[in-house]
Protein backbone atom coordinates (compact mmCIF):
# COMPACT_ATOMS: atom_id res chain seq x y z
CA UNK A 1 0.00 0.00 0.00
CA UNK A 2 2.67 2.33 1.28
CA UNK A 3 4.93 2.08 -2.35
CA UNK A 4 2.11 2.15 -4.24
CA UNK A 5 1.23 5.84 -2.84
CA UNK A 6 5.38 6.78 -2.86
CA UNK A 7 4.91 5.58 -6.70
CA UNK A 8 2.43 7.77 -6.55
CA UNK A 9 3.51 10.71 -5.20
CA UNK A 10 6.65 10.73 -7.45
CA UNK A 11 4.36 9.82 -10.28
CA UNK A 12 2.74 13.17 -9.50
CA UNK A 13 5.78 15.50 -8.44
CA UNK A 14 7.40 14.35 -11.99
CA UNK A 15 4.72 15.36 -13.43
CA UNK A 16 4.85 18.52 -11.73
CA UNK A 17 8.28 19.32 -12.61
CA UNK A 18 7.81 18.45 -16.03
CA UNK A 19 4.90 20.75 -16.40
CA UNK A 20 7.36 23.43 -14.47
CA UNK A 21 10.12 22.65 -16.88
CA UNK A 22 8.23 23.19 -20.17
CA UNK A 23 6.85 26.75 -18.86
CA UNK A 24 9.83 28.12 -18.40
CA UNK A 25 12.22 29.10 -21.15
CA UNK A 26 14.81 32.06 -21.95
CA UNK A 27 13.38 35.13 -23.37
CA UNK A 28 14.66 36.72 -25.89
CA UNK A 29 16.25 40.22 -26.46
CA UNK A 30 14.30 41.88 -29.29
CA UNK A 31 15.97 41.97 -32.55
CA UNK A 32 16.98 45.02 -34.54
CA UNK A 33 16.62 45.00 -38.52
CA UNK A 34 19.36 47.85 -39.65
CA UNK A 35 22.22 49.29 -37.78
CA UNK A 36 21.04 53.07 -36.74
CA UNK A 37 24.52 54.60 -35.67
CA UNK A 38 22.88 57.38 -33.69
CA UNK A 39 20.73 55.31 -31.64
CA UNK A 40 21.00 53.18 -28.56
CA UNK A 41 23.36 52.98 -25.73
CA UNK A 42 26.53 54.29 -27.51
CA UNK A 43 29.42 55.13 -26.41
CA UNK A 44 30.09 57.18 -29.60
CA UNK A 45 26.84 58.91 -28.85
CA UNK A 46 27.66 59.88 -25.52
CA UNK A 47 30.45 61.31 -26.38
CA UNK A 48 29.05 63.66 -29.01
CA UNK A 49 26.57 65.07 -25.70
CA UNK A 50 29.24 65.08 -23.11
CA UNK A 51 29.84 67.89 -21.05
CA UNK A 52 32.07 70.79 -22.24
CA UNK A 53 35.17 70.53 -20.30
CA UNK A 54 38.86 70.22 -21.20
CA UNK A 55 39.34 66.79 -18.98
CA UNK A 56 38.12 63.55 -19.86
CA UNK A 57 38.39 61.21 -16.62
CA UNK A 58 38.01 57.40 -16.92
CA UNK A 59 37.80 54.98 -13.77
CA UNK A 60 38.02 51.36 -13.48
CA UNK A 61 37.26 48.82 -11.27
CA UNK A 62 38.57 45.48 -11.37
CA UNK A 63 36.54 42.15 -10.44
CA UNK A 64 37.15 40.38 -7.03
CA UNK A 65 33.72 40.05 -5.88
CA UNK A 66 32.27 42.08 -3.17
CA UNK A 67 36.14 42.90 -2.03
CA UNK A 68 36.06 44.77 -5.22
CA UNK A 69 33.04 46.72 -5.14
CA UNK A 70 33.92 47.79 -1.27
CA UNK A 71 37.72 48.82 -2.49
CA UNK A 72 36.12 50.99 -5.33
CA UNK A 73 33.28 52.59 -3.31
CA UNK A 74 36.44 53.95 -0.83
CA UNK A 75 37.78 55.11 -4.11
CA UNK A 76 34.77 56.53 -4.82
CA UNK A 77 34.09 58.24 -1.27
CA UNK A 78 37.48 59.87 -1.50
CA UNK A 79 36.54 61.44 -4.89
CA UNK A 80 33.58 62.93 -3.51
CA UNK A 81 35.15 64.87 -1.21
CA UNK A 82 38.16 65.91 -3.16
CA UNK A 83 37.27 68.91 -5.12
CA UNK A 84 39.11 70.53 -8.38
CA UNK A 85 38.11 73.25 -10.58
CA UNK A 86 38.00 72.20 -14.20
CA UNK A 87 37.42 74.32 -17.19
CA UNK A 88 36.75 76.92 -14.59
CA UNK A 89 33.74 75.01 -13.04
CA UNK A 90 34.61 73.60 -9.44
CA UNK A 91 32.93 70.26 -8.25
CA UNK A 92 34.33 67.15 -6.93
CA UNK A 93 36.44 64.99 -8.69
CA UNK A 94 33.54 62.30 -8.74
CA UNK A 95 31.32 64.61 -10.35
CA UNK A 96 34.08 64.47 -13.02
CA UNK A 97 34.18 61.35 -14.00
CA UNK A 98 33.16 60.37 -18.13
CA UNK A 99 33.67 56.99 -18.28
CA UNK A 100 33.46 54.10 -15.66
CA UNK A 101 34.43 50.06 -16.52
CA UNK A 102 33.93 47.59 -14.34
CA UNK A 103 34.58 43.92 -14.33
CA UNK A 104 32.85 41.09 -12.41
CA UNK A 105 32.93 42.33 -8.65
CA UNK A 106 33.38 45.41 -10.14
CA UNK A 107 30.47 46.17 -12.56
CA UNK A 108 27.95 45.52 -9.73
CA UNK A 109 29.58 49.07 -8.38
CA UNK A 110 30.27 50.14 -11.95
CA UNK A 111 26.44 50.10 -13.31
CA UNK A 112 25.34 51.45 -9.75
CA UNK A 113 27.31 54.44 -9.93
CA UNK A 114 25.83 55.63 -13.35
CA UNK A 115 22.79 54.59 -12.62
CA UNK A 116 22.32 56.94 -9.73
CA UNK A 117 25.87 59.32 -9.80
CA UNK A 118 26.95 60.80 -6.71
CA UNK A 119 23.75 58.86 -4.84
CA UNK A 120 25.49 56.35 -4.71
CA UNK A 121 26.86 57.58 -1.97
CA UNK A 122 25.99 56.32 0.79
CA UNK A 123 23.12 54.01 -0.83
CA UNK A 124 25.48 51.53 -2.38
CA UNK A 125 27.10 51.01 1.00
CA UNK A 126 23.82 50.64 2.81
CA UNK A 127 21.79 48.59 -0.55
CA UNK A 128 24.84 46.11 -1.04
CA UNK A 129 27.97 46.11 1.11
CA UNK A 130 26.16 46.04 4.79
CA UNK A 131 23.85 42.91 2.99
CA UNK A 132 24.48 39.24 3.39
CA UNK A 133 24.30 39.10 -0.36
CA UNK A 134 25.53 36.08 -0.81
CA UNK A 135 23.53 34.19 1.80
CA UNK A 136 20.53 35.55 0.27
CA UNK A 137 21.39 34.03 -3.77
CA UNK A 138 22.32 30.84 -1.51
CA UNK A 139 19.00 30.47 -0.27
CA UNK A 140 17.11 30.82 -3.28
CA UNK A 141 19.54 28.72 -4.85
CA UNK A 142 18.87 26.08 -1.86
CA UNK A 143 14.80 26.88 -2.14
CA UNK A 144 12.27 24.29 -2.92
CA UNK A 145 10.43 26.89 -4.37
CA UNK A 146 12.76 27.14 -6.87
CA UNK A 147 13.32 23.69 -7.54
CA UNK A 148 10.96 23.52 -10.67
CA UNK A 149 12.93 26.48 -12.38
CA UNK A 150 16.12 25.01 -11.44
CA UNK A 151 15.37 21.84 -13.01
CA UNK A 152 14.73 23.55 -15.93
CA UNK A 153 17.80 23.55 -19.09
CA UNK A 154 17.16 27.20 -20.12
CA UNK A 155 17.58 28.69 -16.31
CA UNK A 156 20.33 28.32 -14.09
CA UNK A 157 22.00 29.87 -10.81
CA UNK A 158 23.34 32.70 -12.61
CA UNK A 159 19.18 34.05 -13.63
CA UNK A 160 18.83 33.41 -9.84
CA UNK A 161 21.68 36.06 -9.24
CA UNK A 162 19.82 38.43 -11.89
CA UNK A 163 17.24 38.59 -9.42
CA UNK A 164 18.98 39.20 -6.15
CA UNK A 165 20.34 41.96 -8.22
CA UNK A 166 16.89 43.34 -9.30
CA UNK A 167 15.63 43.47 -6.06
CA UNK A 168 18.57 44.63 -3.36
CA UNK A 169 20.01 47.06 -6.40
CA UNK A 170 18.85 47.50 -10.14
CA UNK A 171 14.74 47.07 -10.03
CA UNK A 172 13.84 46.62 -13.63
CA UNK A 173 16.34 49.40 -14.88
CA UNK A 174 17.66 48.39 -18.76
CA UNK A 175 20.04 50.16 -20.40
CA UNK A 176 17.69 52.06 -22.12
CA UNK A 177 17.92 53.80 -18.38
CA UNK A 178 21.29 54.44 -18.41
CA UNK A 179 20.85 56.08 -22.09
CA UNK A 180 18.71 58.37 -20.91
CA UNK A 181 18.75 58.73 -17.25
CA UNK A 182 21.35 58.19 -15.72
CA UNK A 183 22.97 60.51 -13.40
CA UNK A 184 26.58 59.18 -13.32
CA UNK A 185 29.18 58.43 -16.31
CA UNK A 186 28.82 56.07 -19.12
CA UNK A 187 29.64 52.79 -17.56
CA UNK A 188 31.29 49.93 -19.82
CA UNK A 189 30.26 46.30 -18.11
CA UNK A 190 32.40 43.29 -19.48
CA UNK A 191 31.79 39.63 -19.67
CA UNK A 192 33.47 36.63 -21.38
CA UNK A 193 31.78 34.96 -24.67
CA UNK A 194 32.25 31.44 -23.19
CA UNK A 195 32.25 29.89 -27.10
CA UNK A 196 35.00 32.68 -28.53
CA UNK A 197 36.79 33.03 -24.91
CA UNK A 198 36.69 36.51 -25.69
CA UNK A 199 35.43 39.91 -23.87
CA UNK A 200 31.75 41.52 -24.49
CA UNK A 201 30.91 44.53 -23.81
CA UNK A 202 27.71 45.86 -23.26
CA UNK A 203 27.34 48.52 -25.49
CA UNK A 204 25.32 48.93 -28.33
CA UNK A 205 28.22 49.00 -30.79
CA UNK A 206 29.20 45.20 -29.76
CA UNK A 207 25.58 43.75 -30.09
CA UNK A 208 25.17 45.59 -33.30
CA UNK A 209 27.28 42.51 -35.11
CA UNK A 210 24.30 39.96 -32.73
CA UNK A 211 21.57 42.50 -34.78
CA UNK A 212 20.22 43.13 -30.87
CA UNK A 213 18.37 45.86 -29.20
CA UNK A 214 20.81 46.29 -26.56
CA UNK A 215 18.37 49.41 -24.64
CA UNK A 216 15.86 46.33 -23.83
CA UNK A 217 18.27 44.38 -21.62
CA UNK A 218 18.43 45.00 -17.88
CA UNK A 219 21.37 45.80 -15.93
CA UNK A 220 20.62 43.27 -13.69
CA UNK A 221 21.34 40.89 -16.51
CA UNK A 222 24.44 42.31 -17.61
CA UNK A 223 26.12 42.73 -14.61
CA UNK A 224 25.34 38.82 -13.30
CA UNK A 225 26.69 37.97 -16.64
CA UNK A 226 30.13 40.03 -15.67
CA UNK A 227 29.89 38.19 -12.25
CA UNK A 228 29.01 34.50 -13.17
CA UNK A 229 32.23 33.39 -11.79
CA UNK A 230 32.51 29.39 -12.64
CA UNK A 231 31.01 26.57 -11.13
CA UNK A 232 29.53 29.23 -8.71
CA UNK A 233 26.74 30.61 -10.74
CA UNK A 234 25.80 29.09 -14.35
CA UNK A 235 26.35 31.69 -17.58
CA UNK A 236 24.42 34.29 -18.68
CA UNK A 237 22.30 33.24 -22.21
CA UNK A 238 21.57 35.52 -24.93
CA UNK A 239 20.34 35.26 -27.82
CA UNK A 240 21.82 35.94 -31.38
CA UNK A 241 20.16 37.47 -34.36
CA UNK A 242 23.45 38.22 -36.55
CA UNK A 243 23.30 38.36 -40.18
CA UNK A 244 19.73 39.69 -40.25
CA UNK A 245 20.44 43.44 -40.18
CA UNK A 246 22.84 44.29 -42.80
CA UNK A 247 26.21 44.69 -40.46
CA UNK A 248 29.75 45.60 -41.51
CA UNK A 249 32.91 45.95 -39.52
CA UNK A 250 34.47 49.18 -39.07
CA UNK A 251 36.14 50.79 -42.03
CA UNK A 252 39.52 50.71 -39.75
CA UNK A 253 38.85 47.09 -39.12
CA UNK A 254 38.05 46.54 -42.77
CA UNK A 255 41.56 47.93 -43.54
CA UNK A 256 43.64 46.11 -41.83
CA UNK A 257 41.92 42.92 -42.75
CA UNK A 258 42.64 43.91 -46.42
CA UNK A 259 46.54 44.45 -46.20
CA UNK A 260 47.11 41.19 -44.65
CA UNK A 261 49.67 41.12 -41.36
CA UNK A 262 52.37 43.51 -42.30
CA UNK A 263 52.18 45.63 -39.13
CA UNK A 264 51.01 44.08 -35.52
CA UNK A 265 48.44 46.80 -34.90
CA UNK A 266 46.64 45.12 -37.95
CA UNK A 267 46.96 41.73 -36.79
CA UNK A 268 45.24 42.88 -33.06
CA UNK A 269 42.56 44.34 -35.70
CA UNK A 270 42.01 41.17 -37.55
CA UNK A 271 41.96 39.05 -34.27
CA UNK A 272 38.97 41.51 -33.01
CA UNK A 273 37.54 41.36 -36.46
CA UNK A 274 37.27 37.75 -37.10
CA UNK A 275 35.83 37.37 -33.45
CA UNK A 276 33.20 39.66 -34.58
CA UNK A 277 32.39 37.74 -37.91
CA UNK A 278 31.59 35.06 -35.84
CA UNK A 279 28.24 36.48 -34.53
CA UNK A 280 27.28 36.95 -38.17
CA UNK A 281 26.12 33.56 -38.58
CA UNK A 282 23.34 33.16 -36.25
CA UNK A 283 22.52 29.55 -37.91
CA UNK A 284 25.31 28.23 -36.47
CA UNK A 285 25.57 29.89 -33.10
CA UNK A 286 22.16 31.29 -32.06
CA UNK A 287 22.33 31.75 -28.39
CA UNK A 288 25.79 32.96 -26.73
CA UNK A 289 26.49 32.26 -23.29
CA UNK A 290 27.88 34.59 -20.99
CA UNK A 291 30.87 33.91 -18.03
CA UNK A 292 32.98 36.25 -15.52
CA UNK A 293 34.60 39.21 -17.48
CA UNK A 294 37.53 38.36 -15.29
CA UNK A 295 38.53 35.43 -16.97
CA UNK A 296 39.48 37.68 -20.26
CA UNK A 297 40.06 41.46 -18.84
CA UNK A 298 40.15 41.48 -15.03
CA UNK A 299 41.19 45.02 -14.78
CA UNK A 300 38.97 46.52 -18.13
CA UNK A 301 42.10 47.86 -19.52
CA UNK A 302 41.41 45.85 -22.82
CA UNK A 303 38.10 47.84 -23.27
CA UNK A 304 39.82 50.96 -24.21
CA UNK A 305 42.97 49.42 -25.68
CA UNK A 306 40.32 47.97 -28.24
CA UNK A 307 37.63 50.84 -28.30
CA UNK A 308 39.45 52.81 -31.67
CA UNK A 309 38.98 49.41 -33.48
CA UNK A 310 36.26 48.86 -33.05
CA UNK A 311 34.16 52.12 -33.14
CA UNK A 312 33.58 54.22 -36.09
CA UNK A 313 36.75 56.34 -37.34
CA UNK A 314 39.29 57.38 -34.95
CA UNK A 315 36.69 58.22 -33.04
CA UNK A 316 38.19 59.33 -29.44
CA UNK A 317 40.90 61.41 -31.63
CA UNK A 318 37.90 63.03 -33.34
CA UNK A 319 36.25 63.69 -30.21
CA UNK A 320 39.03 65.12 -28.14
CA UNK A 321 39.70 67.78 -30.98
CA UNK A 322 35.86 68.27 -31.41
CA UNK A 323 35.41 68.92 -27.22
CA UNK A 324 39.01 70.44 -27.37
CA UNK A 325 40.07 67.99 -24.23
CA UNK A 326 43.66 68.59 -23.10
CA UNK A 327 44.11 65.84 -20.28
CA UNK A 328 43.19 62.22 -20.37
CA UNK A 329 42.79 60.57 -16.80
CA UNK A 330 42.68 56.90 -16.04
CA UNK A 331 42.58 55.66 -12.85
CA UNK A 332 42.67 51.84 -12.29
CA UNK A 333 41.16 50.27 -9.24
CA UNK A 334 42.76 46.71 -8.37
CA UNK A 335 41.14 44.82 -6.03
CA UNK A 336 43.47 41.33 -6.63
CA UNK A 337 43.92 39.86 -3.58
CA UNK A 338 46.59 37.21 -2.31
CA UNK A 339 45.49 35.28 0.22
CA UNK A 340 47.95 32.95 2.29
CA UNK A 341 48.23 29.47 1.41
CA UNK A 342 49.29 26.47 3.39
CA UNK A 343 49.87 24.55 0.07
CA UNK A 344 54.08 24.42 0.01
CA UNK A 345 54.02 23.55 4.10
CA UNK A 346 52.85 19.75 3.32
CA UNK A 347 53.30 17.00 1.33
CA UNK A 348 49.12 16.14 1.09
CA UNK A 349 47.97 16.55 -2.72
CA UNK A 350 46.15 19.66 -2.88
CA UNK A 351 42.46 19.20 -2.45
CA UNK A 352 39.86 19.72 -5.42
CA UNK A 353 38.91 23.35 -4.12
CA UNK A 354 42.40 24.21 -4.63
CA UNK A 355 43.36 23.04 -8.18
CA UNK A 356 40.26 24.92 -9.29
CA UNK A 357 41.13 28.52 -7.49
CA UNK A 358 44.82 28.06 -9.28
CA UNK A 359 42.75 27.35 -12.36
CA UNK A 360 40.94 30.41 -12.27
CA UNK A 361 43.38 32.64 -10.15
CA UNK A 362 46.29 31.87 -11.91
CA UNK A 363 45.78 33.02 -15.54
CA UNK A 364 43.55 36.19 -14.40
CA UNK A 365 46.88 37.04 -12.07
CA UNK A 366 49.14 36.82 -15.13
CA UNK A 367 47.28 38.82 -17.67
CA UNK A 368 46.40 41.37 -15.48
CA UNK A 369 50.26 42.12 -14.82
CA UNK A 370 50.60 42.21 -18.65
CA UNK A 371 48.14 44.19 -19.36
CA UNK A 372 49.24 46.47 -16.32
CA UNK A 373 52.68 46.71 -17.71
CA UNK A 374 51.21 47.59 -21.02
CA UNK A 375 49.05 49.96 -20.23
CA UNK A 376 52.13 51.82 -18.06
CA UNK A 377 54.09 51.63 -21.21
CA UNK A 378 51.38 53.11 -23.32
CA UNK A 379 51.00 56.17 -21.50
CA UNK A 380 54.97 56.62 -21.16
CA UNK A 381 54.94 56.66 -24.87
CA UNK A 382 52.19 58.64 -25.54
CA UNK A 383 53.66 61.32 -23.01
CA UNK A 384 56.92 61.14 -24.42
CA UNK A 385 55.87 61.68 -28.23
CA UNK A 386 53.87 64.96 -27.09
CA UNK A 387 50.93 63.73 -28.45
CA UNK A 388 48.46 66.24 -30.43
CA UNK A 389 45.33 66.38 -31.22
CA UNK A 390 44.27 67.00 -34.70
CA UNK A 391 44.14 71.09 -33.89
CA UNK A 392 47.90 70.98 -33.21
CA UNK A 393 47.05 71.04 -29.01
CA UNK A 394 48.91 68.41 -26.73
CA UNK A 395 47.14 66.32 -25.22
CA UNK A 396 48.48 65.02 -21.94
CA UNK A 397 47.79 61.10 -20.57
CA UNK A 398 47.57 60.77 -16.56
CA UNK A 399 47.55 56.56 -15.33
CA UNK A 400 46.99 56.13 -11.37
CA UNK A 401 47.11 52.40 -10.62
CA UNK A 402 45.51 52.05 -7.12
CA UNK A 403 46.44 48.45 -5.82
CA UNK A 404 46.12 46.61 -2.92
CA UNK A 405 49.47 45.21 -3.16
CA UNK A 406 51.13 48.69 -3.05
CA UNK A 407 49.55 49.52 0.65
CA UNK A 408 52.39 50.91 2.11
CA UNK A 409 51.87 49.37 6.28
CA UNK A 410 53.13 45.18 5.37
CA UNK A 411 50.65 44.00 8.65
CA UNK A 412 47.60 46.23 6.73
CA UNK A 413 48.72 44.99 3.57
CA UNK A 414 48.51 41.65 4.43
CA UNK A 415 45.65 41.21 6.20
CA UNK A 416 43.31 43.33 3.14
CA UNK A 417 45.05 40.67 0.75
CA UNK A 418 43.64 38.23 2.94
CA UNK A 419 40.05 38.96 2.24
CA UNK A 420 38.08 36.17 0.04
CA UNK A 421 36.49 36.85 -3.42
CA UNK A 422 32.94 36.39 -2.29
CA UNK A 423 29.66 38.44 -2.55
CA UNK A 424 29.69 39.14 1.83
CA UNK A 425 32.38 40.81 3.43
CA UNK A 426 31.78 41.31 7.13
CA UNK A 427 31.66 44.61 8.02
CA UNK A 428 34.81 45.61 9.18
CA UNK A 429 36.38 43.91 6.19
CA UNK A 430 34.15 46.49 4.29
CA UNK A 431 35.71 49.39 6.22
CA UNK A 432 39.27 48.05 5.89
CA UNK A 433 38.91 48.66 2.14
CA UNK A 434 37.60 51.78 2.50
CA UNK A 435 40.33 52.87 4.30
CA UNK A 436 42.74 50.72 2.33
CA UNK A 437 41.22 52.90 -0.68
CA UNK A 438 41.86 56.01 1.49
CA UNK A 439 45.48 54.93 2.27
CA UNK A 440 46.42 54.32 -1.23
CA UNK A 441 45.53 57.40 -2.57
CA UNK A 442 47.36 59.38 0.17
CA UNK A 443 50.19 57.93 -1.04
CA UNK A 444 49.77 57.51 -4.71
CA UNK A 445 52.65 59.53 -6.32
CA UNK A 446 50.62 59.11 -9.76
CA UNK A 447 47.35 59.94 -7.79
CA UNK A 448 49.71 63.23 -6.49
CA UNK A 449 50.86 64.52 -9.56
CA UNK A 450 47.30 64.39 -10.85
CA UNK A 451 45.98 66.95 -8.27
CA UNK A 452 49.04 68.97 -8.98
CA UNK A 453 48.18 68.97 -12.88
CA UNK A 454 44.23 70.00 -11.31
CA UNK A 455 45.93 72.75 -9.18
CA UNK A 456 44.37 71.15 -6.35
CA UNK A 457 45.93 69.66 -3.36
CA UNK A 458 44.91 66.64 -1.27
CA UNK A 459 43.36 67.42 1.83
CA UNK A 460 45.24 65.02 4.23
CA UNK A 461 42.29 65.32 6.58
CA UNK A 462 39.53 64.26 4.39
CA UNK A 463 41.63 61.46 3.16
CA UNK A 464 42.05 59.85 6.51
CA UNK A 465 38.50 61.11 8.08
CA UNK A 466 36.48 58.38 9.89
CA UNK A 467 34.72 55.81 7.83
CA UNK A 468 31.08 56.36 8.78
CA UNK A 469 28.83 53.51 10.52
CA UNK A 470 25.20 52.43 9.31
CA UNK A 471 23.01 52.76 12.34
CA UNK A 472 19.84 50.61 13.25
CA UNK A 473 17.86 53.31 12.14
CA UNK A 474 19.42 53.31 8.40
CA UNK A 475 19.41 49.36 8.05
CA UNK A 476 15.48 49.43 9.20
CA UNK A 477 14.56 51.09 5.85
CA UNK A 478 16.38 48.95 3.64
CA UNK A 479 15.47 44.75 2.21
CA UNK A 480 15.01 42.25 5.51
CA UNK A 481 18.17 40.34 6.17
CA UNK A 482 16.46 37.27 4.81
CA UNK A 483 14.94 36.48 1.33
CA UNK A 484 11.37 37.41 0.61
CA UNK A 485 9.70 33.94 -0.28
CA UNK A 486 8.99 32.65 -3.73
CA UNK A 487 5.31 34.30 -3.44
CA UNK A 488 6.89 37.74 -2.46
CA UNK A 489 9.17 36.88 -5.25
CA UNK A 490 6.62 36.65 -8.02
CA UNK A 491 5.12 39.82 -6.75
CA UNK A 492 8.43 41.49 -7.26
CA UNK A 493 9.21 40.14 -10.64
CA UNK A 494 5.57 40.99 -12.07
CA UNK A 495 5.42 44.68 -10.80
CA UNK A 496 4.99 47.27 -13.81
CA UNK A 497 8.07 48.39 -15.42
CA UNK A 498 7.03 52.00 -13.46
CA UNK A 499 7.56 51.19 -10.12
CA UNK A 500 11.12 50.81 -11.21
CA UNK A 501 11.82 54.00 -13.40
CA UNK A 502 14.26 55.60 -13.07
CA UNK A 503 13.46 59.62 -12.85
CA UNK A 504 15.28 62.28 -15.23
Amino acid sequence: MFPRRSALLIAALSTALLSACSAIRYQPLPTISKITPDQGYRLETAQKNRRQDDTFIVLMFSGGGTRAAALGYGVLEQLNQQKVTISGEEKSLLENVDLVVGVSGGSVLATYFSLQGSQTIPLFYKRFLRQNFQKQVLKQAFSLANIPRLTSPEFGRGDLLQEQFELYLFGKATFEDLEKRRKGPFAIITATDMGLGERLNFTQEYFDPMCLNLSKLRLARAVAASSAVPMIFSPITLNNHGGNCNYTLPQRMQAAMAQGNTQQQNKTRQELGNNIKQYSDSSKRPYIHLLDGGLTDNLGMRSLLDMNDLYSGNMLVQQMANRKIRRIVVISVNAQNRESRTLDETAAVPGLRDVVNAVIDIPIAKYSQESLRRFREFTDRWNADGYKGPDGQPISLSFVSLNLKDLPDPAFRQKVLNIPTSFYLPPQDVDDLRHAAAELMKHSQEYRRLLQTLSARPNEEILLAPLEKVSEDDLKSLPPATLPDAEEFNAVNQMPDETFSIQP
